[in-house]
């Protein structure tokens, strides 16, 4: 299906809100956050997802066992996912914003304008979301994560940064640099914090006093950073409930989905907008087998009892409804929202994972 009709127009789609609305649409104050509990029995990643428009959504099964391809133009990196992974998508399967596999690997993703996709190589190109799942379906740890990297080439229209964790604790951060991927890892990262900035000049702000260049209430990417940092200080054994306090504490107006990755127990919460309540998804008892069809669920419509049994294959007139939400909200967009273009697109997206013979 590459090149051909609506299907081809797919890169331009990637201009989405992925953790703050792209700087080709408008302005607005948005903010991700991640902050990972790992000097403890069972380290935990706690993630806020933030986008201003529209809270569509999918949380999605995706299966170990499949041949998958990029949908960039050129030389399009192809896979084979090792691993089964959960993750939640603002657009459709194979375009993630966060999720765990079967053997703990987290990626989550936030916005930094600093990012650089200049690079260019005779690499295979995927796109800075088709990145997260490439991550997911082929790596167990952060070690294993970090041995190919460099293999591929990412062309973004995005500006974004990820946070990489592991069940070992291990953790790392990359953002695309324009000779290479920068890497934080170990004693380069010292504070297991992200959000909005760069890695380095977030640290340079907590060498600052205490609410230096911060108003009272800001929730801006340093403020949130000096939060997060001082509740990481303060913490001894954390656990879910209390990683969601934390997560209160980072949350703006716009925060969509409320995440804790257990990469221990393998075991997914969430919490959707400003509800109180946790949904709850064991990976240990999910079926990642390939079947024909995506299997998840709408974001609005997740049943409060979520299990992985209550998923179901993905109605591609519903994933198109979703996709035409998203991209309409935004002004560079709103040509792609339409029904005609989403179904094309939907179609594609649902088609370009294929389960090995």
């Amino acid at each position: 299906m590459r090149g051909i009709g609506p299907f081809r127009k797919w890169p331009f789609a990637l201009h989405l809100g992925v953790c703050a609305l792209s700087v080709f649409t408008f302005s607005a104050a948005l903010a991700c956050s991640t902050v990972v509990f790992r000097n403890q029995q069972v380290p935990l990643l706690a993630y806020n997802f933030d986008f201003e428009a529209t809270d569509a959504g999918f949380l999605l099964i995706n299966p170990s066992g499949a041949s998958k391809r990029s949908v960039m133009d050129g030389n399009p990196a192809s896979w084979s996912s090792r691993f089964g992974s959960v993750t939640v998508n603002q657009i459709g399967p194979g375009m993630p914003a966060a999720g765990m596999n079967s053997k703990g690997l987290v990626v989550s993703l936030m916005w930094n304008e600093e990012a650089d996709y200049a690079r260019h190589n005779s690499a295979p190109v995927l796109s800075e979301l088709e990145f997260i799942q490439r991550l997911l379906d082929t790596s167990g740890s952060v070690t294993e994560a970090l041995s190919w990297i460099d293999e591929v080439s990412i062309q973004g229209f995005v500006p974004i940064h990820y946070f990489l964790f592991d069940a070992s604790g291990d953790a790392a951060i990359l953002t695309p640099g324009e000779a290479k991927l920068i890497v934080h890892r170990g004693e380069d990262l010292p504070v297991p914090v992200l959000t909005n900035t760069s890695y380095q000049k977030a640290l340079e702000h907590l060498k600052k006093p205490s609410g230096s260049g911060v108003k009272s209430g800001d929730r801006g990417s340093l403020a949130r950073f000096r939060i997060a940092a001082t509740a990481l200080q303060a913490s001894v054994e954390v656990n879910s409930s209390q990683a969601f306090d934390v997560l209160e504490d980072l949350a703006t107006s716009s925060t969509r989905w409320r995440i804790v990755f257990n990469p221990v127990d393998k075991q997914i919460n969430l919490r959707i907008g400003s509800a109180a309540e946790s949904l709850t998804l064991d990976l240990t008892a999910t079926d990642f087998s390939c079947q024909r069809r995506p299997h998840g669920a709408n974001l609005r419509t997740v049943s409060a009892n979520l299990s992985a049994s209550a998923l179901a294959p993905i109605d591609q007139r519903e994933l198109a409804d979703t996709m035409s939400e998203v991209l309409l909200s935004m002004k560079a967009t709103a040509h792609l929202g339409r029904p005609e273009v989403t179904a094309g697109l939907s179609a594609g997206l649902l088609a370009s994972s294929v389960c090995a013979p």
